[in-house]
């Protein structure tokens, strides 16, 4: 019997650490009727954080009203019909999950005090905290834990995020009001890991029985924040919930999650896609917070002493992928000589303004179970070499398929004339996100069929474990159009590693299994992985406290006025 996490600690960090991703971004707009809390409809309201250079008392943040631009706009309130990291990190401000991370990427226990599991990963009996309520009353306890579980299988909804565990989840009971014990139909020893993903975050059972709308029009959870109102396109508002259990030093066994005076009145998010306009909020005093921070501006804003620019690393890799199922990237030659094309650390300078690394695995360093492999030298007499190997001496022409962003443009045109230098001719085609969607995660048949040739994304497991970041983007089970595995890779080596991995609850296993994984990934060159990715925030002087997650969420748990 394996047990985890029963002793309940919390450690404070005092340095900021740092997304295509498991939640990718995208935007709602056309929109513009407002969402609102059914229970007492609020307006915007509110001052933004006080002028001048008032002190604060320790409670004077908990009455200031603060402003956070945004990138992109929220797509929904459901946990789990979401996909994008912006609206999940918001939602974990309002909901609390069994399990969650810690400002490194590491589970820690959340409604949960701790869990066992079997040897093979089929039954875990979890045991949950006490003296908790969601903001609507409701007990949290086993039957609230079970309704949300039966949720998160039940794939009949329709809703995105039943794939985490819809195909594993066999059915939960309750040993008593504060203990369950889930069984799974098969091994799954990342099961803990995904409870902590922030589709797995727990919503009162009331709104679960009012159905799917009710849940992404007015969440309702145990968290630090309550929901106030959405306007689609124009703000989304939060209000503090000063009952939140996570002050509470009793229920959390001495250890509070969150300093007694952290937090805001309210939190208004407004959704501002143009870098610029965000950089000119935070420096004006409109916003308190901006994220991401435009990467072009980032050095500009360091000199101005009203502000605070942060960076911290990533779980988000950004790949360069191959359909190995269509010559010439059938053969590991001419993958291996289009990554030893690639200059990684220009990548990083040119199109990342120097905020990243080369990737040293498939995975990110924060993620479980990270094994580091030395990146792949930019040898472009080498890249020749192999395509001449291959029957390539005069290289080739392929399309690379992307979303027609500016970002996306800067990293086609990038690799463009990389590739060139060594003969191979990128023909780059941009085009709309819903179009490249239908014909590259939408398609169907075999990967040989497929239109895509050459294909960029990134991705983030927020699951923060190994397995999510492998299994959705090189299984076979994750060919599209069932997942990401956009490189229709299939290797029976790989998918042994991923079952080992999976079918244990030891976490020796598990960590040999996936360090073998990546060694093969680095060594087949399914796709070149190119970059880890950095977070970047800016904040006002008169804020603290706000971090990034790894995965790209906003992490405001401390977050207070400057004293």
């Amino acid at each position: 019997m394996r047990k985890g996490l029963r002793l309940w600690k919390v450690t404070v960090i005092a340095a900021a650490v740092a997304v295509l991703t498991a939640c990718g971004s995208s935007a709602k707009t056309g929109q513009e009727t407002a969402v609102s809390a059914s229970t007492a409809e609020k307006s915007q309201g509110g001052e933004t954080a006080a002028e001048g250079n008032a002190e604060f008392t320790e409670s004077a943040s908990q009455e200031t009203d603060i402003t956070a631009a945004v990138k992109v706009d929220f797509t929904t309130m459901d946990p789990v019909d979401t996909s994008d990291t912006l609206s999940g990190g918001i939602q974990r401000m309002m909901m609390d999950g069994m399990f969650g991370f810690d400002d490194d990427m590491k589970i820690y226990p959340m409604l949960a005090t701790g869990y066992e599991a079997n040897d093979n990963a089929t039954e875990f009996t979890i045991t949950l905290r006490k003296g908790i309520s969601f903001t609507d009353g409701t007990p949290w306890n086993a039957d609230a834990a079970i309704a949300n579980l039966e949720k998160l299988g039940n794939k009949n909804l329709g809703l995105k995020r039943t794939t985490l565990l819809c195909n594993v989840l066999d059915h939960a009971d309750k040993i008593d009001d504060y203990t369950i014990k889930v069984t799974l139909v098969q091994p799954f020893g990342a099961f803990i890991n995904t409870l902590a993903h922030p589709a797995c975050v727990m919503m009162s059972p009331k709104q679960i029985e009012a159905g799917p709308s009710a849940c992404a029009e007015n969440p309702i959870g145990t968290g630090q924040y309550k929901f106030v109102e959405w306007v689609p396109g124009d703000h989304l508002k939060l209000e503090l919930n000063k009952d939140w259990w996570g002050y509470n030093a009793d229920i959390c066994d001495g250890n509070p999650l969150a300093e007694s005076d952290a937090g805001f009145k309210s939190i208004v998010f407004k959704p501002v896609g143009e870098g610029a306009t965000r950089v000119a909020m935070i420096q004006s005093g409109d916003a308190q917070i901006i994220w991401p921070a435009p990467t072009e501006s980032m050095e500009a804003l360091k000199s101005d002493t009203n502000i605070t620019v942060n960076k911290g690393q990533s779980i988000v890799v950004w790949y360069f992928m191959m359909n190995n199922q269509k010559a010439p990237f059938n053969d590991v030659k001419v993958r291996q000589a289009v990554s030893y094309a690639i200059n990684k650390e220009a990548y990083v300078q040119v199109v990342m303004n120097g905020l990243g690394t080369p990737a040293t695995s498939v995975i990110g360093p924060a993620v479980q179970y990270y094994k580091a492999n030395d990146p792949l030298a930019y040898d472009p007499a080498k890249a020749k070499e192999l395509l001449t190997e291959a029957g390539y001496p005069n290289g080739f022409t392929a399309k690379l398929m992307y979303a027609n962003t500016s970002e996306n443009q800067k990293r086609a045109e990038f690799y463009k004339q990389q590739l060139a230098a060594v003969g191979i001719n990128l023909e780059l085609n941009g085009m709309e996100s819903a179009i490249l969607n239908q014909k590259v995660q939408g398609a169907t048949g075999s990967g040989a069929d497929a239109e895509v040739e050459f294909y960029m994304s990134g991705w983030s497991p927020s699951t923060g474990d190994a397995d999510w970041g492998i299994r959705p983007i090189l299984a076979k089970e994750s060919e599209p159009p069932m997942s990401y595995n956009i490189c229709y890779y299939e290797n029976d080596e790989l998918e042994n590693y991923i079952k080992t991995g999976l079918q244990s609850a030891d976490d020796s296993v598990r960590k040999e299994a996936y360090a073998k994984a990546q060694d093969l990934i680095w060594k087949d060159v399914p796709m070149v992985c190119v970059a880890s990715d950095y977070n970047t925030w800016v904040t006002s002087n008169k804020v603290t406290g706000v971090k990034i997650y790894p995965d790209g969420a906003i992490n405001m748990k401390n977050a207070r006025m400057s004293k």
